[in-house]
């Protein structure tokens, strides 16, 4: 199910193609970690954790032998055309990258990527509900239940007791979150410093919660190839 083919995201969008959702636990590609601003990947509009490009020049990314890394090298100053899944749509969209040197940051993409499986957004994905004053959660600028955490540094934890397991582990250090605004419909990087001493409950100082009712909500806009970091600004600006 995953060609190198139109947009099956535009295609959807008209209710002519239904949700991917087969490919969940059964497909593999890189998925997408860290995405530095202004970077290859960045202008590319790739989203951390839940993107996973699996088609790159034609070329189905089904295992981790090195071609895509490879053709990353051998395409600088080219472009390299891409199929990427998400797994908040459930739908593939096109998207282009250009490698770089020139960039102004590390890399040739400015991304860092993870061979996997698609992994189903609901077992590491936590709502953030309420954030209590003075907490970590608070110092983070967490935003009570408009945020959605779904990465903790490079790992995508197995459910709420395993978070649970990370954060407690290291607390009085700083933590790296992915998490997820409703409201700009954008993943954004959060470091959190867990601690016991903040004068309330918890390491973080949040509730948290999981299951169907905390899901992730449907976009209200499509994703698309070009990067929309503007319009996202903005609408943090209004928060």
């Amino acid at each position: 199910p995953m060609g190198s083919g139109p947009s099956a995201e535009s295609r959807a969008s008209d209710g002519d193609e239904p949700p991917l959702e087969g490919v969940i636990d059964q497909e593999y590609g890189f998925r997408v970690h860290r995405v530095e601003a202004n970077s290859p990947g960045d202008l590319a509009g790739l989203q951390s954790i839940l993107d996973y490009v699996v088609v790159a020049n034609g070329i189905r990314l089904d295992s981790d032998d090195g071609v895509f890394v490879k053709m990353i090298g051998d395409s600088v100053g080219g472009e390299i055309p891409c199929t990427v899944f998400n797994t908040q749509t459930l739908r593939t969209r096109e998207t282009v990258i250009r490698p770089t040197a020139n960039w102004g940051g590390a890399g040739l993409l400015g991304v860092t990527i993870r061979f996997d499986v698609a992994r189903p957004l609901e077992k590491h994905t936590l709502h953030v509900l309420d954030v209590y004053p003075s907490s970590p959660a608070s110092a983070a600028g967490l935003d009570a239940f408009n945020d959605y955490i779904l990465g903790v540094g490079d790992l995508l934890y197995d459910g709420p007791d395993e978070f649970g397991e990370i954060v407690a582990y290291n607390c009085g250090r700083p933590v790296r979150l992915y998490v997820y605004s409703s409201r700009t419909e954008a993943v954004r990087e959060v470091t959190i410093t867990p601690s016991k001493d903040w004068g309330g409950e918890g390491c973080l100082g949040c509730g948290v919660g999981c299951g169907y009712l905390h899901s992730l909500p449907r976009r209200r806009t499509k994703l698309a190839a070009a990067a929309t970091r503007t319009s996202a600004a903005a609408a943090a600006a209004e928060r």
